[in-house]
């Protein structure tokens, strides 16, 4: 259960920036580096001039991912999580000096901050089969069988829902920013560092003592 409530948290915050960077920072996502990819490569093949802007945004998010991630191989998955956390923060000081609506140039710093977050919480799941910013994977492993429905589903349903949550939420409350995956980096790195309750150890049974006879 522990191990569960983390994943989905992280998974909700991935989806979550992931929305917030395609709707608010120029049409780009923060952690699907195959999608990035692939639009540098339809950039450079079609009309250069025309998602020239586009392109650029792209090949800046893949390059501060794999940077980021790079850097923090070495880092405990607690630190990489606090690490996220502070960036999603300075993202939020970020969201509201533009007054909620960046534009132009003024994306840029808020995009690497976005990939930032989303790299280290990456890189905080180094050991783990489950990831929660690429799912490519996880949903081919199920479709052959190899994975199991009730803990990889729900990281499948968790990143579109906390990709809905970034559209409607922002939409009526823009304000916001960044600040619901904020406090649900939070929660998975306090879920974190809680420790497992030790597994319960029966009771032994009381002893039955035989009847004394003189």
């Amino acid at each position: 259960m522990r191990r569960t409530s983390w994943i989905l948290a992280l998974a909700l915050a991935a989806g979550y920036i992931d929305g917030l960077a395609l709707l608010y920072l120029g049409g780009i996502f923060a952690s699907v580096v195959t999608g990035n990819l692939v639009l540098i490569g339809v950039a450079a093949a079609t009309d250069p001039h025309h998602l020239a802007d586009p392109a650029i945004r792209a090949a800046l998010a893949t390059t501060v991912y794999t940077t980021t991630v790079w850097a923090a191989r070495r880092l405990p998955p607690g630190r990489c999580l606090v690490a996220a956390t502070a960036a999603l923060c300075t993202l939020a000081g970020g969201w509201a000096i533009t007054h909620h609506d960046p534009h132009g140039l003024v994306q840029l710093p808020l995009l690497t901050l976005a990939t930032i977050a989303v790299a280290l919480q990456a890189a905080a799941q180094h050991d783990t089969d489950q990831p929660t910013t690429y799912l490519t994977g996880t949903l081919t492993r199920l479709a052959q069988g190899r994975a199991r429905l009730t803990t990889d589903a729900p990281t499948l349903i968790a990143i579109p829902t906390g990709a809905g949550a970034a559209a409607l939420l922002l939409d009526h409350a823009p304000w916001l920013g960044p600040l619901p995956a904020v406090a649900l980096l939070a929660t998975a790195s306090v879920i974190h560092a809680t420790p497992p309750r030790p597994p319960r150890t029966p009771e032994p049974a009381p002893q039955r003592h035989a009847a004394y006879t003189p």
